[in-house]
């Protein structure tokens, strides 16, 4: 029943996600996006995307189907049948905050009427505001309508702005309404038309409530209480009216939602346990990922992180053959990365924050309101893209789905980077074997985790962003080897993908077709050509290829269409950081030319030892030396090589500043490969889990002289040792 199904599971996947995330009327622990609230914002945004991930057959069952149908019929019902809980929260700030914007600002909240240039709500209230950073206010990011720079006027505690709340309460039995408010909050409230001063007696019954306010300052706080008690849960609040069928059911319908959730993940959950089989693996996973959330959420975060590195341990455990694969390092290294990112990003839900402004990180989030809220989705915010184009596309996504929070951005460049950790796996895994790989795994987190980068995790920069995407290009790269043409498009849309969000990685994601040569083609072969011809996927180089290039003319015409000049880099910083275009002089140029470069390899700005980077220069030198037949080395795999290549070969022609490490996180994965594929070869030990000692990829002499358009049976499987798969 698996198997005959198989094609329809992405399918029923999308589905899961959409249910999960649909915006529900009805609010409670799992009422969709904003996920405001920590347990829904883990369960749909770290958990279901794991188990998917790790058990995706799951989603061929019958408990699951029923579960994703049901919840997506519920949803349906909900928006046709029920009032939106809550109340309208309306701001008007006292200045001008944005260009073309009109009326009342947007919060990054899908159930008001966010596609409205004047909102009659800016956000719908369905939990407390205790301090300044918990209210909907992240449009205080947004720069004044001439574009310049916010001045203290336009934030608080300088910032005047009009707030207005309005709804309906409904009690059960009479009680008492009291509206705490914070020392910065000036409010007038009237309940039914009359005014009352903070507090009201109310007999059971149906209640209008209106509040309108002018917040100063930054003492900001809006508490309402029943009887002592949290509103939101006492008693029933709407925006509109409830009409009677509203009333009678909400008593017990909230439960329908979260009851199918907590089916449908746990049901989940215990059949991948299952699946899995393995004790040791889970135990393993399960206090791995307990102690590391323990530590970050006692505020021990540093030392959470250097525990990190301490996952290499893995390698030594007897993880058995059908799980030394991509699931198995998932649920080795994986899962406690994720737990981490998890655990940091928990703080931050439900919560705004400040950007400051005139850097990169501002720039993007600004064009993401642009994007989403004001509706410029071809345009992306500006008709040039002097500032990276595809992230801002991506954080009003991660903003879409988390509200005003960044939480989001913390759980999505960690999972961009373990993009990059699974590549280093299976790329290790072919050459050394399963425990090498595992240590390949946990070296470009360690690196990332304890060195220089660690403060751009969550930052709101694209570096991460177009990393995991061209390392998820080269996985399907590897794949497209046994002949998949599906999987060769993929690649080039991701290595797309990777180039639209950093524009510098386009020869590293062009560089993805390294992988069309066999896994374990020894670097000493590189300029033997009529070596490895033959063996070359020419398939796979066609689809990367064709794809990316298809992309490239769109991302011209677009270019085209708003300013005239068909160009992919036209409006860029293209000249203003070039190297040869600013050097005064050859030696000047070439000075820039090296201090660019050792930029990248020492992940750090100004260029400086730092022995938490040693694996990247480590691993540059590697593909050097190993390309030119030093002893050893020299079968160090070719596609590594060339992919380091084609990371490198930005930093030649383009210099970065400021940010130390963000120049470097592209080539941090295939710099570890690298060098753990190095101490292997040096180790002779490549065969503890696979090859024999000196085994060498010689090329298949069978090959037709012309090439051929899919692997080898020789190449395939050529990543997997005995009883191992890819699943």
């Amino acid at each position: 029943m698996y198997y005959n199904r198989a094609r329809m599971t992405p399918v029923w996947g999308l589905l899961a996600a959409a249910a999960l995330l649909w915006p529900d009327r009805i609010s409670g622990p799992f009422d969709g996006v904003p996920l405001d609230r920590v347990a829904e914002a883990i369960a749909a945004a770290v958990v279901f995307p794991i188990l998917w991930w790790l058990h995706p057959r799951f989603l061929t069952t019958r408990i699951a189907r029923a579960a994703i149908v049901l919840l997506i019929v519920w949803k349906a019902c909900a928006t046709a049948i029920f009032v939106q809980d809550g109340w309208c929260v309306r701001f008007v700030p006292s200045r001008p905050y944005f260009k073309d914007a009109r009326g009342a600002p947007h919060a990054w909240d899908l159930r008001a009427d966010w596609r409205s240039p004047d909102p009659a709500c800016s956000a719908i209230m369905t939990r407390s505001y205790h301090e300044l950073s918990e209210f909907p206010a992240w449009f205080f990011n947004l720069p004044p309508d001439n574009e310049s720079w916010p001045i203290a006027a336009d934030r608080p505690p300088g910032a005047r702005v009009a707030m207005t709340v309005q709804g309906f309460l409904y009690a059960r039995a009479a009680g008492l309404l009291n509206i705490g408010t914070g020392p910065d909050v000036a409010a007038s409230i009237s309940v039914d038309g009359h005014a009352v001063d903070g507090s009201a007696p109310l007999a059971a019954g149906i209640h209008s409530v209106f509040m309108d306010g002018v917040l100063t300052g930054d003492r900001w706080s809006l508490v309402p209480t029943w009887n002592g008690e949290e509103l939101w849960s006492a008693v029933t609040t709407t925006v509109g009216r409830p009409s009677s069928l509203d009333l009678f059911v909400r008593p017990w319908v909230r439960l329908v939602p979260s009851t199918i959730v907590v089916v449908l993940l746990s049901s989940w959950a215990i059949t991948a346990a299952m699946w899995i089989g393995d004790p040791i693996v889970l135990l393993w996973s399960a206090l791995s990922s307990g102690i590391i959330g323990w530590l970050v959420l006692s505020d021990r975060a540093p030392i959470a992180r250097a525990v990190i590195p301490a996952l290499l341990l893995a390698a030594w455990l007897p993880v058995p053959p059908r799980l030394r694969n991509r699931r198995g390092v998932f649920l080795l290294v994986g899962i406690p990365w994720l737990t981490y990112a998890a655990a940091c990003a928990s703080t931050a839900i439900g919560r705004f924050v400040f950007y400051g402004s005139g850097h990169d990180t501002w720039m993007l989030q600004r064009f993401a309101y642009r994007i989403v809220m004001q509706g410029y989705w071809l345009e992306g915010g500006a008709p040039t893209f002097w500032f990276q184009a595809g992230y801002r596309w991506i954080a009003g996504a991660i903003h879409a789905l988390f509200g005003d929070s960044s939480a989001g951005e913390w759980v999505w460049d960690s999972a961009c980077l373990l993009a990059g950790s699974l590549f280093a796996f299976r790329a290790t895994r072919s050459f050394a074997g399963f425990r090498w790989a595992i240590t390949a795994a946990v070296l470009p987190l360690a690196v990332f985790i304890v060195g220089t980068p660690f403060y751009l995790i969550g930052y709101g920069l694209s570096e991460i962003s177009s990393a995991g995407f061209v390392y998820a290009a080269a996985l399907f790269a590897m794949r497209a080897r046994n002949g998949s043409l599906r999987a060769a498009i993929a690649a080039g849309v991701l290595g797309l993908l990777a180039f639209f969000v950093r524009l510098n990685n386009l020869l590293m994601a062009l560089g993805v077709v390294a992988f069309a040569l066999p896994p374990r083609m020894p670097a000493g072969l590189a300029f033997r050509v009529r070596a490895w011809w033959a063996r070359v996927s020419w398939r796979t180089v066609a689809g990367v290829v064709a794809t990316i290039g298809c992309g490239l003319l769109l991302f011209a015409w677009r270019t085209w269409y708003y300013t005239g000049v068909f160009s992919v880099f036209y409006g860029t910083q293209r000249q203003r950081v070039a190297i040869w275009s600013l050097a005064p002089s050859l030696g000047g140029g070439l000075a820039e030319t090296v201090k660019s470069v050792l930029v990248v390899l020492t992940v750090n700005e100004p260029p400086r030892f730092d022995p938490y980077s040693l694996p990247v220069p480590i691993g540059a030198a590697v593909a050097v030396l190993a390309v030119a037949r030093t002893p050893r080395l020299r079968e160090v795999p070719l596609p590594l090589a060339l992919f380091f290549f084609a990371g490198i070969a930005s930093a030649f022609i383009a210099h970065g500043w400021f940010y130390p490490g963000r120049f470097s996180v592209h080539i941090i994965p295939v710099t570890c490969a690298l060098t753990i594929c190095a101490l292997a070869r040096t180790a002779r030990n490549i065969s503890a889990d696979g090859g024999r000692d000196g085994e060498c990829d010689e090329p298949d002499r069978r090959a037709p002289r012309g090439g051929v358009d899919r692997a080898s049976a020789k190449d395939r499987g050529q990543d997997r040792q005995p009883g191992e798969s890819d699943d």
